[in-house]
């Protein structure tokens, strides 16, 4: 980025009083020279905008805000645009990239985009009435002033059928109060009317209310822009003045003793009719996926006291310092320099390279392919014999055709140990559980690595990956694993 390149911050700032704005929307106003947004959410932070300049618009006006904040932005300036709730949902920040997308802005142009999260308006008035969103939730604005009704309504349709807990958002305003009607018509088809309803307007703001009602009623109360309806799913209750979607522990487990109720298993999939289980497999065997396991998510119960020094000496041992060590030790090894700079030694190198979503791994005059296949692969195609069943984790490959194996490209070069054999390569990429490859640790070297020049062909230079000591990779390797 030039030395004149600005910044936006696109930030949602919750219902809009301090308790509730987030720390990093706080340094974003704080580090802003131009400040932009409707004018009630200016009002809301007008105490943090001393001496800055602040644009204030009306409703109807979104496009002029963006657009405002881009071109002052790409001036040089930071300039933070402000949302209630998250900036992106309902809010901002999806006009301000179609604008971006209108002039042609590409990252690494002036200006730095940068998103900060808020506390959304559903999320802030649930927690006004109870609990209602725990289990699966659908948010729907009756706002059909840039949406067709029909798609609305087809979404209301929809939320409902599936027995959602339903967020209404926009629910009416003085020249709307068909949409709201007939979104109560659409729902009653498919839960009783005497289903839970809250409506809370203004959360956490002055004008605050909140009202409690069933789906055969709540018509009845005011309702307004500022009114977030929820009408709770056919499980829902309320329960000494809360409003409660259960998560479904109940099926699976005593509430009385946490015991795991008969024909149930802890930790798998609930048992009933129709569940997964029980049905055959129609489209083949389930792909070899990259998934990532939770670590530490079953352990026994403990109950202690923290100390100070226990969380000192968490604080030290945290992956999170140790990748940055290995970082600082990988550093000199990997820094970034003239790309694609040529290579002038006798040394034979290994190569490494993709065929149907396994590794090839060359070395000297071998190959091996390593990891399972992510999609159907004829590996004649390549010049090899194929191979029967790949059960193992790896397998030497056998040229039928050198004139089509010498065509082969390879992603990246990678010096290793004499002693190094190709398990080397399943411990660095391969994920142990399935055998398969992962796209996360694949890309992390590719990006991460020099380009070089090696014989006439180029390549990402991963030597210092095979270099390494192996218990630094194994730090990147988790952290990058669990992200």
């Amino acid at each position: 980025m030039n030395e004149t390149s600005g910044k936006l911050n696109i930030v949602g700032i919750g219902p809009g009083n301090d308790e509730h704005i987030t720390p990093a929307a706080l340094a974003a106003i704080k580090e802003a020279d131009y400040v932009i947004g409707y004018t009630t959410y200016i009002n809301l932070v007008k105490h943090h905008l001393g001496g800055k300049q602040v644009t204030r618009t009306g409703m109807t006006e979104e496009i002029t805000r963006a657009q405002t904040a881009v071109d002052t932005a790409r001036s040089g300036k930071t300039v933070t645009l402000i949302s209630s709730g998250d900036a992106g949902v309902y809010g901002m920040a999806g006009l301000v990239f179609e604008v971006l997308r209108k002039i042609g802005w590409k990252r690494g142009d002036s200006p730095e985009i940068k998103m900060v999260p808020g506390i959304t308006a559903d999320s802030s008035c649930a927690s006004l009435v109870g609990a209602p969103l725990v289990h699966d939730a659908a948010r729907i604005s009756l706002s059909d002033l840039l949406t067709p009704w029909s798609v609305i309504e087809n979404r209301i349709e929809s939320a409902a059928k599936g027995d959602f807990v339903i967020n209404l958002y926009n629910p009416a305003s003085g020249r709307r109060q068909r949409q709201i009607v007939e979104a109560a018509r659409i729902i009653k088809k498919y839960r009783p009317g005497s289903t839970p309803v809250a409506l809370v307007k203004s959360a956490y703001r002055r004008q605050e209310t909140v009202q409690f009602s069933d789906l055969d009623h709540f018509l009845e109360f005011e309702i307004g822009m500022n009114t977030t309806v929820i009408i709770g799913s056919s499980q829902s209750f309320v329960y000494e003045g809360f409003f409660v979607t259960p998560r479904g522990y109940g099926n699976k487990y005593s509430l009385e003793d946490g015991s795991v109720k008969p024909g149930q298993t802890r930790a798998i999939s609930l048992r009933v009719e129709g569940d997964l289980a029980s049905r055959p497999l129609e489209n083949g065997p389930i792909p070899s996926l990259n998934i990532t396991k939770i670590q530490g998510a079953f352990i026994r119960t403990n109950t202690s006291t923290f100390e100070q020094d226990d969380i000192e000496e968490t604080k030290a041992d945290s992956s999170v310092k140790n990748a940055l060590s290995a970082l600082e030790f990988l550093e000199p090894i990997r820094t970034k320099s003239n790309p694609a700079r040529e290579i002038d030694t006798e040394e034979e190198f290994s190569l490494i390279g993709r065929i149907g979503g396994a590794i090839v791994f060359k070395n000297v005059n071998s190959f091996y392919l390593i990891g399972k296949f992510k999609q159907p692969t004829d590996l004649k195609e390549f010049g090899f014999y194929d191979i029967p069943e790949q059960e193992n984790k790896l397998v030497t490959l056998i040229a039928k055709d050198e004139e089509i194996v010498d065509k082969l490209k390879f992603d990246a070069l990678i010096s290793l140990p004499n002693s190094t054999t190709p398990e080397f390569i399943y411990d660095l990429f391969v994920i142990y559980r399935n055998s398969s490859v992962s796209e996360r640790l694949w890309n992390y070297v590719l990006d991460n690595s020099n380009k070089i020049q090696w014989k006439g062909t180029e390549y990402v230079d991963a030597r210092w990956l095979g270099n390494s000591p192996k218990q630094v990779w194994s730090v990147f390797r988790e952290t990058i694993l669990k992200c």
